[in-house]
């Protein structure tokens, strides 16, 4: 059976290496850890929850590791870069095993990404794993949903619906699907967002679907839209438009910073109307993921 101060010395110093270039000045161990910054500072929450946001026969290093991936993923979103992270853990396990494969997930992406572990905490219950990221900008500018202009285009970085058809594969036991990887290891647009911090006028990542959060864009922006049906890579079918889980940024952007590597899926209105355009007939409704 695992102890609690077991634990703690399993995830004691994940990723201390990056402290000081990310402004850790009081580490784990204290009831608080310390950063500073002469830069704003932006913050953000996610629950991942046994059943519901992963499945319940995966690898405690793959729940780890996506659980923290989809946080970052909001830091993506402003245009900034992680600095820290705590995690906090429900569980009714007390196989120590079972703590120290997940840890090896929380080392893994501490150390893809730079970010250091700054601390958590341990309860019993459901399994769910919460966890708080913190960011800064890269430059000046933080990127938010409000900001899209009339004449901007909309943009995405990837095909839609891969997220989807991995969980799918997973679920059916393909084991040489390579989508499966865009499910489990989800990857956080930090570069992208980098890329377009300073040129985007609005940002947001796909979670819940790319129609659904582009209309929080587009509300939030009090504009509307075309979009361009036919333009948007899916993986399967047109009703990958509102698959989840995907995790890309989409923003929007004026002409003048277009780049061929970005997939262009729509153009901002003032209208506040949103019209879809398709010349192959497709027909869609806006049905993002609900969380209740």
């Amino acid at each position: 059976m695992a102890s609690e101060f077991e634990l703690i010395d399993l995830f004691q110093d994940i990723g201390s290496k990056y402290y000081s270039q990310n402004g850790i000045i009081i580490p784990p161990g204290d009831d608080c850890a310390v950063f500073q910054s002469n830069k704003p500072i932006i913050t953000s929450v996610d629950s991942s929850v046994e059943g519901i946001h992963f499945p319940e026969d995966i690898e405690p290093s793959q729940i780890a590791y996506r659980s923290i991936a989809v946080a970052l993923s909001d830091i993506a979103a402003m245009g900034c870069r992680p600095i820290a992270f705590s995690i906090s853990i429900s569980s009714l396990i007390n196989d120590i095993d079972w703590y120290r494969n997940f840890s090896n997930g929380v080392k893994e992406i501490s150390k893809i990404y730079e970010v250091p572990l700054i601390g958590g905490d341990f309860t019993k219950g459901q399994l769910n794993i919460n966890i708080i990221v913190y960011g800064e900008p890269f430059l000046d500018k933080i990127l938010k949903r409000s900001g899209a202009h009339d004449g901007d285009f909309i943009c995405i970085s990837k095909q839609v619906g891969r997220a989807k058809k991995g969980l799918k594969d997973l679920q059916s036991g393909k084991k040489n699907s390579t989508f499966i990887d865009d499910y489990l290891r989800p990857e956080s647009k930090i570069n992208l967002g980098k890329e377009i911090s300073e040129i985007a006028t609005s940002c947001i990542d796909t979670s819940d679907g790319l129609l659904a959060d582009l209309k929080h864009i587009l509300n939030s922006s009090n504009v509307g839209a075309e979009i361009y049906l036919d333009e948007i890579p899916f993986t399967e079918n047109i009703d990958d438009i509102n698959a989840g889980d995907d995790y890309d940024l989409c923003f929007t952007i004026p002409e003048k910073f277009l780049k061929d590597r970005f997939f262009i899926i729509g153009k901002v209105t003032k209208d506040k109307a949103i019209k879809f355009i398709s010349e192959k007939g497709y027909d869609v409704e806006i049905n993002g993921y609900e969380h209740f």
